[in-house]
């Protein structure tokens, strides 16, 4: 843990609190004496600097509050950041407090996936519901403010920053996980001997152990004492004997357990105990080898949440519209693992599916079934993503029906009947039930993806003025059906990606287009020879992705107008292209000056021998070399 310089320390403070402005004069003596405590360490710099920007820059009393609560000597550098990081963590609101605290379910440098991590959350009953917000909603909000504090990093993004992953600092790990066994918040478990740090074990975390000989030791213990528990997780767990073990013991003795998440575990079948969980508001068996749901799925009264990704599973039974508080179902499986460009098979349900009318989340819906399916869609008038396949072009008239009904919106996926190239025709252009004509629907949706081939553009995406990402796969639009025409002038669009999406020679953008798109990838067009950026299109575009195009043999011309590029990145293009590439980082060269303001090129290929090389054309220092 390297120190900053006294002026990086100082720029780092200001823009954490200030966002990149002055220090108000009133603060200054203040805002030096916090910093000087920090000594230099970015992670002290930062926590404290999210804690007082949760402070109202007006109240000095405030912030000489916080000052005195960092009085006192210190023993080292590292009890320093950790006292800073406790002062964060008894600072928060009490709301926030569990939600943080659990994060010890983890183990060290786990990438959490922020979208289960929320779920949890709920499951847990740690969100509050508000007026007028969807608890999902409330639940983001608190996870923006644990990010917001720098108690919680964000490690990837989605679209318009939402957070993907995230993770939490080894030294914030070990504070929130003192603090969390003091409270009895979570019990973890690596098959390693261990006293349990209560007698009522409410919440049991199970990580990955290398030692198989403590599994003995836990088979010959007969005293767990698991009535009071509430919540089971596998987490990263390697040792199927060990997860086996305890399931075994939870199973039997846990009558109240709300939240049971076994995601990758070698499991072949649903246990037949966890049907009389009948207070189980949570349900993963994401990653398991599982391949049918029994009928008895319908006791769970109180399941909210079920996921069944990467299962077998490919129908469920008519015993599922029983549950009536069911809010996410997932129920999903690659139709090519190496290879998410074909999609994903989806489950069939039973005919009476829009019954299930508290589901915000169905991801996938198998629609080869006919029109029956994609009517009911229309009566789960709460999703706010649907992802559905297998759709019959004879029944595109019936699903922009259903869509009308779906004001709350904002992710759909829509895949066709077939594979690559041999996909049927989605044909969503309908003027009976046109959903331009229904103003919520355009209002709501953010994330479009299609998946088959298309004979026009949908007249309808145009008017997405909210879309924010936009994927079309497969659809193989004619020369004559430039897809960036009716694309250019969205005011909110980030993320392009045409995957096999168009057969014309040259696409061009126009000077006014795409303002807000950051990124872009295109992918599988071989007809595709040129591409041109006028100036003032693409202002913002942060990361360009060209990948197995093999009739283009140059650079888009205008890409010297991309001022804001910060990588490009060419897979398994034309040799023809690599070559003045490499001829074009010479400072010599004639094209140099187009790309020189480019601070990443990468090139992927294979090599004669079939081995995948990636060449870093240069970096900040302009460095050639082989990764």
């Amino acid at each position: 843990m390297e120190p900053l310089s006294n002026e990086d320390s100082w720029t780092l403070f200001c823009n954490k609190i200030f966002k990149g402005n002055r220090c108000p004069t009133h603060l200054m003596d203040v805002a030096k004496a916090v910093l000087d405590k920090c000594d230099g360490l970015p992670l002290a710099i930062v926590t404290i600097g999210g804690l007082l920007a949760s402070k109202d820059a007006s109240r000095i009393d405030e912030w000489e509050k916080i000052q005195q609560s960092l009085g006192g000597e210190f023993t080292g550098k590292l009890e320093r950041v950790k006292r800073i990081l406790s002062l964060s963590y008894n600072d928060l609101p009490s709301h926030l407090k569990p939600c943080l605290l659990y994060l010890t379910i983890y183990p060290e440098d786990y990438p959490i996936n922020c979208h289960m991590l929320i779920q949890l959350w709920i499951a847990e009953r740690f969100v509050e519901w508000r007026e007028g917000m969807s608890i999902e909603d409330v639940a983001w909000g608190y996870l923006r403010e644990l990010i917001s504090r720098s108690l919680i990093q964000a490690t990837k993004v989605f679209y318009e920053g939402t957070p993907h992953t995230c993770r939490i600092h080894d030294l914030l790990r070990e504070v929130i996980l003192i603090k969390s066994r003091e409270q009895n918040m979570v019990t973890v478990t690596t098959g390693q001997p261990m006293t349990w740090p209560s007698e009522k074990v409410r919440r049991l975390a199970i990580h990955s152990s290398s030692n198989s000989s403590n599994i003995q030791y836990h088979q010959q213990r007969q005293f767990y004492s698991f009535e009071h528990l509430r919540s089971f997780i596998t987490v990263s767990s390697t040792n199927p004997l060990l997860s086996k073990t305890f399931l075994s013991e939870v199973l039997r003795s846990s009558k109240l357990l709300k939240v049971l998440d076994l995601t990758n575990e070698e499991i072949e079948a649903t246990p037949n105990e966890i049907f009389n969980l009948l207070h189980l508001t949570y349900l993963s068996l994401y990653g398991t080898k599982v391949e049918r749901v029994p009928r008895a799925i319908g006791k769970l009264l109180h399941l909210e949440y079920l996921n069944l990704g990467y299962t077998g599973v490919r129908e469920l039974p008519v015993e599922i519209l029983k549950l009536q508080k069911l809010r996410h179902l997932f129920v999903f499986h690659p139709v090519d693992p190496s290879n998410d460009d074909y999609g994903f098979h989806g489950f069939k349900g039973p005919s009476k599916l829009g019954g299930l009318l508290a589901l915000q989340i169905l991801n996938t819906i198998d629609a080869s079934s006919g029109s029956v399916i994609v009517k009911e869609i229309g009566k789960l008038t709460q999703l706010r993503e649907l992802a559905i396949t297998q759709l019959r072009r004879e029944d595109g008239k019936e699903l922009c029906s259903s869509l009308v009904n779906l004001t709350s919106l904002r992710e759909l996926s829509v895949d066709s009947v077939g594979k690559g190239d041999d996909y049927e025709i989605i044909d969503l252009n309908h003027h009976q039930h046109s959903l331009s004509s229904s103003r919520s629907f355009l209002r709501s949706l953010r994330v479009l993806i299609m998946r088959g081939r298309l004979e026009t553009m949908p007249r309808w995406v145009a008017h997405l003025q909210n879309l924010v990402s936009l994927d079309l796969i497969w659809s193989g639009l004619r020369a004559e059906e430039d897809p960036l025409e009716s694309l250019q002038h969205l005011p909110n669009l980030d993320d392009i990606s045409f995957i096999g999406s168009y057969q014309g020679e040259g696409l061009c953008f126009k000077a006014g287009g795409f303002l807000k798109l950051k990124r872009l990838h295109l992918k599988r067009m071989e007809g595709l020879r040129w591409m041109r950026v006028e100036e003032g299109a693409l202002p913002r575009l942060q990361k360009l992705f060209l990948q197995q195009l093999p009739s283009l043999k140059e650079l888009p011309l205008g890409i010297q107008h991309l001022s804001n590029l910060q990588r490009l990145i060419l897979s398994e293009m034309s040799s023809q292209l690599r070559e003045k590439l490499l001829e074009d980082q010479k400072e010599e060269s004639e094209d140099y000056t187009r790309i020189a303001h480019i601070p990443e090129i990468f090139i992927g290929y294979c090599t004669d021998d079939r081995k995948w090389r990636i060449l870093r054309l240069w970096g900040k220092k302009k460095k050639t070399f082989l990764a």
